[in-house]
């Protein structure tokens, strides 16, 4: 059976770090310790929300007209905004708006949204909740510390069966948190599987084994590589990730013209032939993806499936979006970065140079 390959990614645009580049690792590994599958990321999502809303808010009826969605009549949806920001269950960086931060994290970014009231019985009966019909694949999920600064102090956790509104500092629910804390990161697992390889300068190499062995010269593209020169560069590696625990995956399995294939996470990022940086679940058989030599490989069949098991992921030391495109079994594949600091590269050409940005897909 296939092991998945992946990391947890830290939305850092939902929460602001003080210094982000030295925060990054920190909250990382704050991820990784929380390490939440779909379904259990979506229940802290809603624990969050009930949280926030009845316990640092002005209740139900002190609902602000929102700045940054709308409700399907085009009018400003209704928002709430968390009061003790030392004790909030929402981000700093959008002025923990509880609903927004819920349906950021839980959908598929949008404008638009239903918002109704909710009905007797919920536990925030009469609380305005916005919905949409397009939900991530993977939620986001916050992740809670004791000081505002990742990795400064303590983690903290729910309640394992999410029965109270309290913090802890374990686990399994037996010290509770009585003083202030706050959320450091929402975090995201996105993966490929580890028995694909990526190349490092003497060869490829597993990813797992590359992890023990501490490699710290993975093959990228140059900062100036374009699809007509596609010259590569050692790159010194940022950071290694895994999981603690096992958890399961959407996978897609891809296979090439050629007799190549690549098994990747839903919305792990790949380079097609015409030099776009698109989700893997977006591929469909015709769709080309790029060689290292410089070479088109036509996709002949997407299936997809899922996995449970632990993940892992690699991230380069530069910054640079073209030097953050590695080569994963031949193939031109994002690193973790686009998933997270330049996930509006997606579905952008990547590797043309003089095109202005408004001539680029969206």
């Amino acid at each position: 059976m296939d092991k998945s390959l992946c990391k947890f990614i830290v939305h850092a645009a939902l929460v602001a770090a003080p210094v982000v580049a030295l925060a990054e690792p920190a909250q990382e590994w704050r991820c990784t310790t929380d390490s939440l599958d779909p379904t259990q990321a979506l229940a802290r999502l809603e624990w969050a929300r009930k949280c926030g809303l009845t316990t640092n808010t002005g209740g139900a009826a002190a609902w602000v007209p929102s700045t940054k969605a709308f409700d399907t009549t085009f009018n400003w949806a209704k928002e709430y905004i968390e009061i003790n920001s030392n004790r909030a269950f929402s981000g700093n960086l959008n002025a923990y708006n509880v609903n927004y931060y819920y349906s950021y994290s839980r959908y598929e970014s949008s404008p638009l949204y239903t918002v109704a009231q909710e009905p007797a019985g919920s536990p925030t009966v009469g609380f305005w909740k916005w919905s949409h019909t397009a939900s991530r694949p993977r939620p986001l999920y916050q992740s809670f510390e004791n000081t505002p600064v990742a990795g400064a102090g303590t983690q903290l956790f729910p309640h394992p069966t999410l029965a109270d509104c309290n913090l802890y500092t374990d686990r399994t629910g037996t010290t509770r948190w009585t003083t202030d804390y706050y959320v450091i990161a929402y975090c995201e697992s996105s993966c490929y599987t580890p028995d694909q390889s990526l190349q490092f300068s003497d060869g490829e190499m597993n990813i797992v084994q590359a992890m023990k062995a501490k490699r710290d010269d993975v093959v990228t593209l140059s900062p100036d590589a374009t699809l007509d020169d596609l010259v590569t560069q050692t790159s010194k590696v940022y950071s290694y990730t895994t999981e603690i625990r096992d958890a399961e995956h959407i996978i897609y399995k891809v296979k090439t013209a050629s007799g190549g294939s690549l098994s990747v996470t839903n919305e792990h990022p790949i380079i097609t032939s015409d030099g776009l940086l698109v989700k893997a679940e977006k591929l469909e058989p015709g769709d080309e993806l790029l060689k290292a030599d410089g070479t088109p490989d036509a996709i002949v069949s997407v299936e997809k499936t899922t996995h449970f098991g632990k993940v892992y992921n690699i991230k380069p030391e530069s910054r640079e979006p073209v030097a953050n495109v590695l080569i994963a079994q031949g193939y031109l594949v994002g690193s973790a970065r686009f998933q997270n600091d330049y996930v509006s590269y997606m579905n952008r050409a990547l590797l043309f140079r003089g095109v202005p940005d408004e001539a680029l897909p969206q």
